[in-house]
């Protein structure tokens, strides 16, 4: 023991500074961070799902309803386009109609500036 009774004052005192769950600590908040931003991407996630799930025919009719009223011309026409998107008998023929129904929503937004949700 070379160290005199000030160094080791000096040294206990640096000791008692020392934060011996520093990394812990560290390891917790990046845990929660982690923890927070995954639940947020599932919570996005399982929106975007349940929103392209809904039938795009359903959304263009839901929209002219909206915008005309359940007696307006093209309120009616969607209502039974979206019939057939989902009573056809043929698979390739509901997705072909449930196409043409998603290709009328970008033109909607692209040409028109009108968001149809």
């Amino acid at each position: 023991m070379d160290e005199t009774p000030e160094e080791m004052d000096q040294i206990r005192r640096e000791a008692a500074a020392i934060d011996v769950h520093r990394y812990q600590k560290r390891f917790r908040a990046m845990k929660a961070i982690g923890f927070g931003a995954g639940g947020a991407g599932l919570v996005w996630l399982a929106l975007i799902m349940f929103d392209s799930r809904r039938n795009p025919c359903e959304r263009v009719r839901a929209h002219f309803c909206r915008q005309q009223g359940a007696s307006g011309v093209d309120c009616q026409m969607y209502g039974e386009i979206r019939n057939e998107s989902e009573q056809d008998p043929s698979p390739k023929m509901r997705q072909t109609i449930r196409g043409q129904c998603q290709t009328k929503i970008v033109r909607l937004k692209e040409e028109d500036g009108v968001v149809v949700r």
